[in-house]
């Protein structure tokens, strides 16, 4: 038997509201009355909160006019009585005409109870609490997170109640495919008599199964764990534990999901059904366990065990699905806001994630059918501003989260939150409607940014949709028998149910509007058993719960009773219209064991309204539970625990960094740096900037002196001629009405033409430190060039790297830092780079990095390198650069990189292990060796150092000359010797080619010689020229180049001690 997968579960409850008032008009008198009427009591088995009202139901086999109820708590002692009310809220079948509210008033100490009523009918009532927020809704969501954990798949799991292994450790290894062609009208069999292969192996390894069976998805699992992360976001310090780490999890494996190299986004692992011929087969036409997958060599099971295909949503580079782009950059910018305050590094690898992800989106031409699923029936996504607004709330929130520029998305966010009000608005939270939280949460950004003007929506635009949602709900809740808000004769009953918990209480944050409390408390009272059905509709929660789950894992090794090994937390798809069981429950799968064991159905008497539901492993449509509809059970429950429990909101504070940290100038001189604030938490507060402890002729100013936290400013230190050479600690101070932050910036004064002391000058050289510090870096785009590196972008040491550009539109990103470069020194900037491009392009430059230095007030004095997408190559090269000439002065330095929009690629430059080193001038020995690679040279272009065994300490300068793809050449600086003369200078060099390659040298800048260097048989095999050159006393420069060919390899110069 194949399993079909859910159809379209999507639906619009205006439409449904009013079919369902036609097809099934309530009778709100009392029949005729019966004297042997039976009685069953519904009620919310999970429990009330003390203060809430609480209702149950008496469903009655005929009309009762003198009942009586009694509350027994849990040592059997009445606590509270009251008669039953003669009016019937309506008939829901003919076995049960009559449906009676009890209300419980007066209850409300903590504690076990159950409802008994007698009379004209007797009927006991399963137990319920009376808990506080935490108790009541923390448990559905601690138990949400036990069903995540359930799903995961990979080396990673959790054994849990279900005693879950490692699974399908061949995805870390997989292959992507071409997406196949299916069969006419929905079906998802393959026509192709095999897959394609398209490229591969990429690790696509952990996630969570989909559903009952095992397929992952991008679409669903993006949606589960944005909810996820957004209820540990609400939740707090309130949070289970757990909930924290599983939607890290899931995070991490999106991040797999998404390859930032490439832009590319992977959208699904697996296949559903095999093809039509049965060569292979597919996922749902095995029934195992998934750890059986990976040892499965069967050929036919292939592609649905043990080598599972990948499938793409975009190509490498190419726009992607608005629907996806949008959802999946939300959770990754969710996921930078939790991580925000204890792991910053994560937080802005997230980030940039997500902006470039969001910048992907194709929004001018979006595909038709949305990109959901392999095939897309499984998943039929019909609208994407929703999505697009909700990247674009939570991108904003992190962008101000982090310190980083949140205009541009809170533009788009509300732009896209328009365009859904006018074109797309009628269903309510759900896996295939976000607006909800991304209205609530565009809301907060609005408040965060202070409530600027010009967006295309205002807060109260979306406060107002946020109610219309909630009350769609509410308006079918009030005439329905037992006040579901949501439908239940389609899909997602339960998903739809939980979704409308969590728009009430987005709503009631975002309005302080309490008068839905009642409605919101009915859905969770249905969910939960005060249905027709008598059942919770989470797994173990309350008495009655679902036992036969069509869940591979629950059905082979859990209980078919609801004791024992039962899957935790589970959420079912709910009721639905009876005709979509009129072919049957069909027959068991191969390896599926029977549940219930006789294969009755204990609910079949409770049909009615059109709706029925089924506990059976075989009902599909009823009884299979899936992330997105446990994930709005743990966003519904986390809100309501929020919004209904003890707040207290945070207080405003800020944080202060100054950077960089030091800075040095000569007597007579300045120096600078800059202080950068953000909001820790609350309001961003007015923040005034003081300085204490300069010494005797230094002033140290601001400009702004009061900044918004958030901004920055800049710090001058004067220094006057008389001041004392030395270094000095001073304290900068911001004042808030909050409180007040403080940090330390060292100022060293040098006299004029004092002597060198050798160092390095950069602060935080390799970028290690996450605060950034005391780099500057800006983006167009609102990334945040400093940040960790990934699998795809590794550094070159250490773990973190400015990584600039990359993000397939056009940008410009900075990273800088000013640096005091003392008089009487050598200065040289060296730095590794790793530069990937996609352009598609030999020729042209459309994207450069340029390595510049500017002045205190931000004049370029020179540009030092400019690199480009046709330096591109695998690992790190280093790159050097004379800064000499500004010895005495303070400058900054600034790497610019630029993309466009051209040629249809994109290029990452990638900088690691910068340093400034500065040395004595002119304090090298007479004569010596002189290493290509060295520190003090200086490499232009294309010329980059190359590891090289046999060489001179390791390395070699390659990439000289000028070919097609540029031009490089190498300064060797320093090169000292006692006495003017001509020296037999020995040049070390490689020259791979198959004949010879000639050089042109020049001393000083005086006349060329040019020097051909014959083959030495590969660039790894060093060999010797001898030049005559003419030195100098003192130090030279010698220049290599060539600007009209390629030039060899060098390794290292041995320049004699005398002249000869």
């Amino acid at each position: 038997m194949v399993m079909p997968r859910r159809p379209a579960r999507r639906t619009a409850l205006g439409a449904l509201l009013a079919a369902a008032l036609t097809a099934a008009p309530l009778a709100l008198g009392a029949g005729p009355a019966q004297a042997a009427a039976t009685g069953l009591i519904r009620v919310d088995q999970a429990g009330f909160l003390p203060g809430e009202t609480k209702q149950a139901y008496l469903m009655t086999s005929a009309a009762v006019s003198s009942a009586s109820w009694s509350v027994l708590d849990s040592t059997g002692a009445t606590v509270r009585t009251g008669t039953v009310g003669a009016t019937s809220l309506g008939s829901w079948n003919a076995a049960y005409p009559a449906v009676y509210p009890i209300t419980l008033a007066g209850l409300t100490a903590p504690g076990t109870y159950r409802l008994v009523v007698a009379g004209g009918v007797s009927a006991t009532s399963p137990t319920f609490k009376v808990a506080d927020p935490a108790a009541l809704y923390g448990k559905f969501v601690a138990d949400g997170v036990t069903f995540f954990q359930t799903q995961r798949d990979g080396g990673d799991t959790v054994a849990g109640p279900l005693g879950r292994k490692p699974a399908h450790l061949n995805d870390a290894t997989a292959n992507v495919y071409a997406v196949p062609s299916f069969q006419s009208g929905g079906s998802d069999v393959i026509t192709n008599s095999d897959l394609s292969k398209i490229a591969g192996p990429v690790n696509v390894g952990g996630g969570w199964s989909d559903a009952g069976d095992y397929l992952k998805f991008t679409h669903t699992t993006a949606y589960a764990d944005a909810v996820l992360l957004a209820a540990q976001r609400a939740l707090g310090s309130a949070a289970p534990a757990t909930l924290g780490a599983e939607a890290q999890f899931g995070a991490a494996w999106l991040n797999r999901m998404w390859d930032q190299s490439s832009k590319t986004l992977y959208l699904q692992v697996g296949i559903g059904s095999g093809n039509a011929s049965g060569s292979f087969v597919g996922d749902h036409d095995l029934w195992r366990l998934p750890e059986k997958d990976d040892g499965d060599t069967a050929s036919a099971d292939r592609y649905a065990a043990a080598h599972r295909p990948v499938f793409r949503a975009n190509t490498p580079g190419g726009q992607v699905s608005p629907n996806l782009a949008g959802r999946v950059s939300a959770a990754f910018a969710l996921a930078a806001q939790v991580s925000a305050a204890a792991d910053p590094a994560q937080a802005q690898a997230y980030y940039q994630a997500a902006a470039s992800l969001y910048a992907l989106a194709n929004t001018s031409a979006p595909p038709n059918p949305l990109t959901t699923a392999v095939p897309n029936d499984y998943y039929p996504e019909s609208t994407w501003r929703d999505d697009m607004e909700f990247g674009g709330a939570e991108l904003a929130l992190a962008a101000q989260q982090l310190g980083r520029n949140a205009t541009p998305y809170l533009t788009a966010a509300a732009t896209w939150a328009k365009g859904y009000l006018a074109n797309d608005k009628g269903d309510t939270f759900n896996l295939y409607d976000t607006s909800a939280l991304a209205h609530a949460d565009l809301i907060r950004a609005i408040a965060a940014a202070g409530n600027p003007g010009g967006l295309a929506v205002t807060a109260a635009d979306l406060v107002a949709d946020l109610k219309r949602q909630t009350k769609v709900g509410a308006d079918r809740a009030a005439v329905d028998v037992f006040h579901a808000g949501g439908t239940y004769t389609d899909f997602d009953a339960d998903s739809h149910s939980f979704g409308l918990l969590a728009t009430e209480a987005l709503y009631k944050q975002a309005s302080g509007d309490t008068s839905f409390d009642n409605y919101a408390t009915q859905q969770r009272n249905w969910l939960f058993g005060a249905n027709p059905w008598g059942t919770s509709f989470m797994v173990g929660e309350g008495t009655t719960f679902p036992h036969c789950i069509q869940h591979q894992v629950a059905n082979i090794k859990g209980s078919t009773d609801g004791t024992g090994a039962i899957p935790i937390g589970a959420v079912v798809n709910g009721p639905n219209a009876s005709g979509i069981f009129s072919g049957g429950l069909g027959s068991y799968q191969t390896g599926m064991k029977a549940c219930p064991p006789a294969g009755t159905d204990p609910y079949s008497a409770f049909t009615g309204h059109g709706s029925r539901y089924v506990d059976d492993v075989r009902s599909w449509q009823t009884s299979e539970p899936a992330i997105d509809m446990t994930g709005s059970a743990i966003i519904g429950a986390a809100l309501q625990q929020a919004v209904n429990g003890p707040t207290t909101p945070p207080a405003d504070d800020f944080s202060l960094t100054v950077g960089p940290a030091t800075g040095s100038t000569a007597r007579g001189g300045t120096a600078t740096a800059t202080l950068t604030t953000a909001v820790a938490s609350g309001a961003a507060q007015q923040i005034a900037l003081t300085a204490a402890g300069a010494p005797a002729g230094v002033t140290v100013s601001f400009a702004p002196s009061t900044v918004t936290a958030g901004g920055s400013a800049t710090l001058t230190a004067t220094v006057a001629a008389g001041t004392a050479p030395g270094s000095y600690p001073i304290t900068v101070t911001g004042t808030a009405s909050g409180g007040s932050h403080s940090a330390t910036y060292t100022l060293t004064v040098v006299a004029p033409g004092g002597s060198c002391t050798a160092a390095q000058l950069l602060g935080n050289p390799g970028f290690e430190d996450a605060s950034a510090a005391p780099w500057t870096q800006t983006s167009t785009l609102g990334f945040q060039p400093i940040t960790a590196a990934t699998g795809a972008e590794p550094a070159h040491g250490g773990s973190r790297i400015a990584w600039l550009n990359g993000n397939s539109t056009a940008g410009t990103d900075t990273v800088a830092q000013s640096v005091t470069l003392p008089a009487g020194c050598a200065a040289t900037l060296s730095y590794w780079l790793h530069v990937d491009s996609t352009e598609n392009t030999t020729t042209a430059t459309p994207d450069t990095l340029k390595v510049q230095l500017l002045d205190a007030g931000g004049t370029v004095l020179t540009t030092l390198a400019t690199h480009s997408n046709l330096d591109q190559g695998a690992g790190f090269t280093r790159r050097t650069a004379d800064l000499s000439a500004w010895a005495g002065r303070t400058v900054t330095l600034k790497f610019t990189g630029t993309e466009t929009a051209a040629n249809g690629g994109t290029t990452d430059f990638v900088v690691d292990d910068t340093a400034v080193d500065v040395t004595a001038a002119n304090t090298a020995p007479s004569g010596g060796s002189y290493e290509a690679e060295a520190a003090a040279n200086a490499l232009t272009g294309r010329a980059a150092v190359v590891a090289c065994a046999a060489c001179s300490g390791g390395s070699r300068v390659g990439y000289l000359g000028t070919v097609t793809a540029g031009t490089g050449t190498l300064a060797f600086r320093g090169v000292t010797v006692a006495t003017a003369g001509t020296y037999q200078v020995q040049i070390a060099y490689t020259n791979g080619s198959a004949g010879a390659r000639t050089a042109e040298l020049s001393v000083n800048g005086g006349p060329v010689q040019s020097v051909a260097f014959a083959p030495t048989g590969a660039f790894t095999t060093p060999g010797t020229v001898t030049v005559a050159l003419a030195l100098a006393a003192g130090s030279n420069t010698l220049t290599v180049a060539n600007p009209s060919g390629a030039a060899p390899d060098l390794d290292r110069l041995v320049v004699p001690g005398t002249p000869g």
